[in-house]
């Protein structure tokens, strides 16, 4: 029995595709290997009603390829950690953890970037058994370049999956960190 093709699961590969359009001048590429760290705050409810002030650590790592003028194509991971004082969590001492492979397109000018991208991975606390999922996520911030060091503090919002075998959700989370960039081709 053949089993339908889903819509989400054109996802990712017409993405890629879109995206190499962007290399039609790959000589002229700057290619950047990024370190970000910072804190994170979140909400374990997917409509992110009561975003939760216990902060965590977060980090993350990406390959960027900036392909023409402003537009660029990033790929690495991100572990977001937050965490959870109310409803289920009172008197609790609850910690939320998502690690996600990213994928997605940025766009700088000058100082100002934003990135857009996709996540697969997931989030939830130790005892949850985590089916991976797809999430995004969509981020502004500022770059400052001192020869091939580039600094870029940011405010970073993502929407992670969050389901297990019993329940289908999200988790969100903001995240407010700095990235260490090394320009690895001119």
């Amino acid at each position: 029995m053949r089993t339908p093709l889903k819509c989400r699961s054109l996802i990712l590969p017409v993405f890629l595709l879109g995206l190499s359009g962007l290399l039609h001048n790959p000589v002229e590429a700057q290619i950047y290997a990024e370190v970000r760290g910072g804190t994170a705050v979140g909400s374990h409810t997917a409509t992110a009603a009561a975003m939760e002030l216990e902060p965590g650590l977060s980090v993350a790592g990406l390959i960027s390829l900036q392909t023409s003028g402003a537009l660029g194509l990033y790929a690495g991971f991100v572990r977001t950690q937050f965490g959870c004082t109310n409803g289920f969590c009172t008197d609790r001492e609850i910690t939320f953890t998502g690690n996600n492979a990213r994928l997605g397109l940025s766009l700088t000018r000058g100082g100002p970037w934003m990135q857009l991208g996709l996540l697969y991975g997931g989030t939830g606390t130790d005892g949850d058994n985590l089916n991976s999922g797809i999430g995004f996520e969509a981020g502004l911030g500022l770059a400052f370049s001192a020869g091939k060091i580039r600094f870029s503090p940011g405010l970073i919002y993502r929407r992670h999956n969050a389901s297990t075998a019993i329940r289908k959700d999200h988790a969100v989370s903001l995240s407010f960190d700095l990235g260490i960039g090394l320009r690895l081709r001119n």
